[in-house]
């Protein structure tokens, strides 16, 4: 029982108590809390700063315990801001005045996408009160930047980077498709993409196969479809790849002796010319199907200039011929078309006497022979036959044979006398060949024959008679065909120049007669002959002082006459004199 008071007793004095307390609360005053001395500064950042683009962080001035220091402006400070590398920070140099609410707002700008440190430091005191790194990420795609090799190998593949950039310079390392590049390929070589696809960019760099088969030099242009940024890489030289074989140009016809020009090229597996040939060959061996070799038959690599070479090849004899050339000590190669190597053809002959010779005794008689071209024919000892020597005088000339093994280089010089004390000219012509006789047949044998009655006998002698009459008929018209001017030759030992016009069969019923003309600035003795036929269808010339050119041809006006016209290119008198086989024309200096 006592119990059940006691409890109620306590809890009532509780209540009381309370109520006794509520009162002293309610009536207590508010308490300021300020915050501390300056201890320090906080950061506040955008979450992305981007290169190029200003950014603005808020500077905050608190305590130890972080709490902002509203009247911060009042301790009278200064301070200094300060970024690195290439960033730029305004304003950079501050006073605790300018904070508001405790807070101070600048302006970061950077152009290149780095790690940038931020410190503030009281001015007068070295250690920052704060510092803190931040990083700049680049802007936007703008452009590419391509990095190629400076020069490839044709057919070698190279790899081409492709790297995306923004517009300073930046490397783009968003995300960026590779199949929205479009690759365009500029300049004389023609490079192509070697891979399936073009792949996607990797942290900003897309790496593309290139190979070109053609040399020459390129340029890579790279264009985003999306956003229209574009790039275009330096110049890349292709090159030629080692020699491969090689091209060989020459005449189809060719004359024995004579230099022709031969264009050779090297050339590599592309058909590209090995432009580098000088340093990079060994030289080349040319050889010829024929008998001879040809002249010269080795060039060295350093003769070839961008890889091409022009020669003057010589070759010998006439013949039908293909050149090959070999790279020397390897395989390579290349071969010309058939070359017909043809005679040369002996025009005219120059002879070279002394003034005057004792008769019997023997002097020196030089020839020079020159073929189609008027060019000495220098292998004339190979190609060419037998000289016969013929004079205008009534005595004989020993040796009138010069075999054409004598000449050497177009020229020889013999010993040869004359027997009868006159005045003579000798001139030379080719020995024709005579042909080769045709084998006999044997006669089969016959019965005897009958013998022949005299009526017979007399048919047979008017058909005698009448062949006769026939072959002289026939001997008159081979004599009149034979009256042709075949050659003009020249010989001048001092004081005077004979020109000899040759007439073989030269007989009386020849007529001619001659005068003089002046035509176009030149002097000419101008000889008509009649009846004649003029083999020569071209304008001699002679290597002289006195005689320029000699032109024969037909008389347009007069049916069977000759017209022979001699330049005089220094005045001087003439004579003419008929000989054996030729009409003979002296000029006195």
């Amino acid at each position: 029982m006592t119990r059940k008071i006691v409890r109620p007793l306590i809890f009532l004095q509780l209540i009381i108590a309370v109520i006794t307390i509520i009162p002293s609360l309610a009536y207590t005053k508010e308490i300021v809390v300020k915050p501390g001395k300056f201890d320090h500064f906080i950061v506040s950042m955008p979450d992305r700063i981007v290169a190029g683009e200003e950014a603005s962080i808020k500077i905050q001035a608190v305590d130890v315990f972080n709490n902002i220091i509203t009247n911060f402006g009042e301790i009278q400070k200064e301070f200094h801001v300060s970024v690195s590398g290439s960033a730029a920070v305004k304003p950079a140099v501050f006073k605790s005045s300018a904070f508001a609410n405790g807070a101070l707002t600048v302006t970061v700008t950077d152009r290149i996408a780095e790690t940038v440190n931020l410190s503030v430091r009281e001015s007068g005191i070295a250690i920052p009160i704060m510092s803190k790194d931040f990083s700049v990420v680049p802007n936007k795609l703008n452009a590419f930047s391509i990095k190629g090799p400076r020069s490839a190998q044709a057919g070698e593949r190279f790899d081409v980077k492709i790297i995306a950039k923004d517009s300073f310079g930046n490397t783009v390392i968003e995300p960026i498709l590779g199949k929205n590049l479009n690759i365009i390929f500029k300049g004389n070589a023609d490079p192509k993409i070697d891979m399936a696809s073009i792949p996607d960019f990797k942290v900003g760099v897309c790496t593309i196969a290139v190979t070109s088969q053609k040399s020459g030099a390129t340029t890579i242009e790279a264009k985003d479809l999306i956003t229209g940024s574009i790039g275009t890489s330096d110049k890349i030289d292709i090159t030629s790849g080692p020699v491969n074989s090689f091209r060989i140009f020459a005449p189809k016809d060719v004359i024995a002796g004579e230099p022709f020009e031969v264009d050779i090229v090297a050339i590599d597996r592309f058909n590209n010319i090995v432009t580098n040939y000088a340093t990079t060959g060994s030289g080349v061996t040319i050889t010829s199907s024929g008998k001879l070799k040809p002249f010269p038959s080795t060039l060295a690599a350093y003769e070839f200039a961008n890889g091409q070479v022009k020669i003057d090849l010589r070759y010998d004899i006439a013949e039908d011929i293909i050149l090959t050339v070999i790279e020397s000590g390897k395989a390579q190669k290349g071969i010309t078309n058939i070359i017909k190597v043809i005679s040369p053809i002996p025009e005219r002959y120059e002879i070279t006497t002394p003034d005057s010779v004792v008769a019997g005794q023997k002097f020196k008689l030089k020839v020079t022979v020159y073929n189609q071209l008027s060019h000495v024919i220098r292998n004339y000892n190979l190609v060419g036959p037998d000289v016969l020597l013929t004079t205008t005088g009534s005595g004989m000339l020993v040796p009138d044979k010069i075999p054409a093994s004598e000449f050497i280089n177009g020229t020889a010089v013999v010993e040869v006398q004359y027997n009868k004390s006159e005045s003579f000219a000798i001139s030379a012509s080719p020995l024709k060949q005579a042909p080769a006789p045709a084998p006999v047949a044997k006669k089969p044998a016959h019965a005897a024959k009958p013998a022949v009655t005299e009526p017979a006998k007399a048919k047979k002698a008017k058909d005698e008679v009448k062949k006769d009459k026939e072959k002289k008929v026939k001997k008159e018209k081979k004599e009149a065909k034979s009256l042709e001017i075949t050659n003009v030759s020249l010989v001048e030992p001092k004081k005077k120049s004979t020109i000899t016009i040759h007439i073989p069969n030269l007989d009386s019923a020849v007529k001619y007669n001659a005068s003089t003309e002046t035509a176009g600035g030149k002097k000419w003795i101008v000889i008509k002959v009649k009846p004649a036929v003029n083999k020569i269808d071209k304008e001699v010339k002679f290597d002289s002082s006195f005689v320029g050119s000699v032109v024969v041809e037909e008389d347009k006006k007069e049916k069977g006459t000759v017209v022979v016209k001699i330049e005089q290119i220094k005045p001087a008198r003439f004579h003419i004199t008929k000989e054996k086989g030729s009409l003979t024309v002296t000029l006195k200096h």
